[in-house]
């Protein structure tokens, strides 16, 4: 394969097949997308062969060793590098092309979520707890796939601008407007501010831009109540996350695979402090701020010098026009501040998308032969290291399954144990194993399992399946304990206070 076909079939696959991929086989779609993104890495490594994205790719083999319960958030730092490099070429070599892939992964994207809201499609919106239905697509949250789409459509509003063909003109203005619905289906605050933002960027005529503006943003003012919530929330996780930003954490991270459990603790000292805080609990997966996440996970030092490095290597070579340009850096802005966008594989592709269309390297990479090949062993170990991941999962999918459809506690420990054969989502896979365990007759080493989990993550849930655990196999003390941490790290909880009163 040469290597400006190798740039194209990466593109392809990173701007097409990982936001439309889905299936049923893992609990969640993070597996599925991060070995997608794992697979085009060959073809980026080939296509665009660099010293620095090579090193990266090694560096990041050997950070498993260290951190291996993280594999997505060591691979979205160091595939950076190698999926930049063949975007910001393949945008050198043939722009078209590159905008005529946006404008048709905007259309793909657009048009199964909104399919899915017509019931065409079977997209679960359930596990959102929401009063309203919102658009999920193939990305099982409204929120990325919202933010896939506000970084996208400037390139399809200068495709548009740009285009020759009127068939080209016809399919890149249905891009735009098939997104935009989208966005503001997806119901979310943050998206539409920055779609307003947007639109009064790219609509050229100010009397046609204000009104569209506006109505972007009706949905925030039909909701203002859940918009201040929703501004609350954020800056109560700002005030959690802000707590591990200190000394050795602060300078060299607590390590991409300890910010969520660590949540949960700096969670409990803060509403020790502030406890009319406790409306705000909550469990996130990410702190959805890029920057307390890339900091909390590598520290300020490495982060640091991983800004002067790409400063060093960058200049400023836009291939974009101003209007659209602002555009996409707004909507990067917002996105990576309020939501984040490293959390999704899909918005974190979307988001070298634009540092591609913004940014080239200063000098040029040496295309040789061995760094080229060295760079394909180091993408390919990194794509069996997904598909790991990706085993490991649809163990515990099917663990889940068969525990709740048949009942079949033992075949469920089964899948259970083949899932903890591999380092990943060891937390939840020994939650699962203890509940299991305890269900089957054997408390003890069901509260042997649960006494890790809750070491690993220390969430209430674990917390209340380990009092169970202790109270079963008769160490009452063992079970108040439990129950005051569960309380420690949920205040207030009725069951808790209950058990806790009535002993």
């Amino acid at each position: 394969m040469t290597r400006s076909a190798a740039k194209r079939a990466a593109a392809v696959v990173l701007l097409v097949l990982l936001p439309l991929a889905t299936s049923p086989l893992t609990v969640d779609l993070r597996p599925q997308k991060t070995l997608v993104l794992a697979l085009a890495l060959p073809l980026c490594a080939w296509g665009a062969p660099s010293l620095v994205a090579t090193l990266a790719l090694a560096l990041g083999l050997l950070a498993l060793l260290v951190w291996p319960a993280a594999p997505w958030e060591i691979l979205a730092v160091v595939s950076a590098p190698s999926v930049f490099g063949a975007l910001s070429e393949l945008f050198a070599e043939d722009r078209a092309f590159a905008f005529r892939l946006a404008r048709r992964a905007v259309l793909a994207a657009s048009s199964l979520a909104l399919a899915g809201a017509l019931g065409l499609v079977p997209f679960d919106t359930g596990a959102f707890r929401l009063p309203y239905p919102v658009l999920v697509g193939t990305f099982g949250n409204p929120n990325h796939l919202a933010a896939f789409l506000l970084l996208v459509l400037p390139l399809c509003a200068a495709d548009r601008a740009s285009a020759t063909r009127r068939a080209d003109r016809i399919e890149a203005t249905l891009a735009l407007i098939l997104g935009a619905a989208t966005i503001l289906l997806c119901r979310s605050h943050l998206a539409a501010l920055a779609l307003a933002a947007e639109v009064l960027l790219l609509v050229p005529r100010a009397a046609l831009a204000a009104p569209l503006a506006g109505l972007a943003l009706v949905p925030i003012a039909l909701t203002s109540e859940g918009f201040v919530r929703a501004v609350e929330g954020r800056l109560y996780l700002v005030a959690v996350h802000a707590r591990g930003l200190w000394g050795k954490a602060l300078l060299l991270g607590v390590g991409p695979d300890a910010i969520a459990p660590r949540f949960l603790d700096w969670q409990a000292d803060h509403l020790a402090a502030h406890p009319d805080a406790a409306r705000f609990w909550t469990f996130p997966e990410h702190p959805h701020d890029d920057v307390a996440a890339l900091v909390l996970a590598f520290g300020l030092l490495p982060t640091a010098l991983a800004l002067f490095l790409a400063r060093k290597r960058l200049r400023l070579a836009p291939a974009l026009p101003r209007a659209e340009l602002r555009a996409a850096w707004i909507a990067f802005a917002l996105l990576a501040l309020g939501a984040g966008l490293a959390a999704s594989p899909a918005t974190w592709i979307a988001a070298i998308l634009v540092l591609a269309c913004t940014f080239r390297p200063r000098v040029a990479s040496r295309a040789s032969w061995n760094l080229a090949h060295v760079g394909l062993a180091c993408a390919l170990a990194w794509a069996l290291v997904a598909f790991a991941q990706f085993l490991s999962a649809y163990h515990h999918r099917e663990a889940i399954r068969t525990a709740t459809t048949s009942g079949d506690t033992r075949t469920a420990l089964r899948h259970t144990r083949a899932a903890l054969a591999f380092p990943f989502d060891r937390a939840r896979l020994l939650h699962l194993e203890g509940r299991l365990l305890l269900e089957s007759g054997d408390p003890r080493e069901a509260a042997d399992k649960l006494r890790e989990a809750a070491r690993l993550l220390p969430h209430p849930i674990v917390w209340k399946a380990l009092a169970a655990a202790e109270r079963a196999a008769g160490r009452p003390d063992a079970a108040l304990a439990a129950t005051r941490a569960w309380l420690r790290y949920r205040p207030g909880d009725p069951e808790a206070k209950a058990l806790l009163e009535g002993r």
